[in-house]
């Protein structure tokens, strides 16, 4: 960049000596100079030549970096929309997790409940085999006593 404002400046203030140096409303200068002519004008095309070869090579490497700045935006487009997908992804996945860490929650306490009933259940069907072994018991007691009087 600085050697692009350095050849534009350089060509302003080339460009703006050969307007100076070339006075349009000036007198003619007198014949004695004539031959001086052609050296003048060899150095001042020989200037612009180069001027136009310079200013033709910036022109060029403006253009390329042109094309490397839009390849760059394209470059970062393109990172920007795989970024967009990522994170839709992790939402996706953040999701599901959230979904599965709901259910695994669920399952615990089914299970917790299941084992406190299965608890229950066990303590009942002692208490009932305890009862029915004093029925069993009191049955048996009852039949060996004999029948009782007849009301």
């Amino acid at each position: 960049m600085r050697k692009l404002a350095a050849l534009t400046l350089s060509f302003l203030m080339t460009s703006g000596m050969a307007l100076a140096d070339s006075p349009k409303d000036a007198d003619p200068q007198p014949a004695k100079s004539a031959p001086a002519k052609p050296k003048a004008a060899k150095k001042a095309e020989k200037k612009d030549a180069n001027f136009a070869a310079e200013l033709e090579e910036l022109r060029q490497a403006m253009q390329a970096q042109q094309e490397q700045l839009q390849m760059l935006k394209e470059e970062l487009s393109k990172r920007d929309k795989q970024i967009d997908e990522a994170q839709e992804a992790a939402a996706a996945a953040n999701a599901r997790a959230s979904e599965a860490t709901t259910k695994a929650t669920e399952a615990v306490n089914t299970s917790a409940e299941v084992r406190a009933s299965e608890a229950t259940l066990t303590s009942h069907v002692s208490d009932l085999a305890v009862s029915n072994a004093a029925l069993k018991t009191s049955v048996a007691t009852v039949a060996a006593a004999g029948p009782g009087p007849a009301p």
